[in-house]
């Protein structure tokens, strides 16, 4: 018995016409697209900073550290970056204090530029491959955390708003004055 031969690329054809047809999945919420929340451990990574060395999130346990994932082309990020800059880094950096700035899909070859553009002086790891970013997040850029000495989230917070930036860093500051790293004032 034959078996009737069935035109394959019609067949293909109407396959990808329904596949057109058929509803997108809709966008993750920032919230959906966090990986990790306010009181999980922050997840343990190793980058290479722009300079060669690296940075160790387990190394930085005792301290309060701030973890920022931008990305070069984002204008919220661009907004927040130069805030970080004066608000945080120069503010409290120090040895009971950590930061560093993560480039999502960057590599250090793009970024020198950007980098003194910006005014940036503190530690920036490339993240070409998303694996440090992955940890944190799905999707949402800027994406800001604020770790504790024991190593909890105690902020995790997507986009530039400049009041939640502002409550960030009292968090900050009372983290680093009732663990004793810093006085009050």
């Amino acid at each position: 018995m034959r078996h009737p031969r069935f035109p394959l690329i019609p067949l293909l054809i109407l396959m990808v016409g329904i596949s057109g047809c058929l509803p997108k999945a809709p966008e993750p919420s920032p919230e959906e697209a966090t990986r990790v929340h306010v009181g999980d451990p922050a997840p343990a990574f190793v980058g290479r900073l722009m300079d060669g060395k690296t940075f160790s999130l387990e190394a930085q346990r005792g301290k309060v550290v701030v973890l920022t994932f931008f990305a070069t082309w984002c204008p919220p990020c661009r907004e927040e970056l130069p805030h970080l800059e004066r608000e945080v880094w120069q503010r409290f950096e120090g040895p009971d204090f950590a930061m560093a700035a993560i480039a999502r899909e960057h590599e250090a070859s793009e970024l020198g530029e950007f980098i003194l553009q910006m005014g940036m002086t503190f530690p920036v790891i490339p993240d070409q491959d998303r694996s440090i970013f992955s940890l944190f997040a799905d999707a949402y850029i800027p994406r800001t955390v604020v770790i504790d000495p024991e190593g909890r989230v105690i902020y995790h917070g997507t986009d530039f708003k400049p009041d939640e930036f502002a409550q960030m860093v009292e968090l900050i500051e009372k983290t680093l004055a009732v663990d004793g790293l810093i006085a009050e004032g």
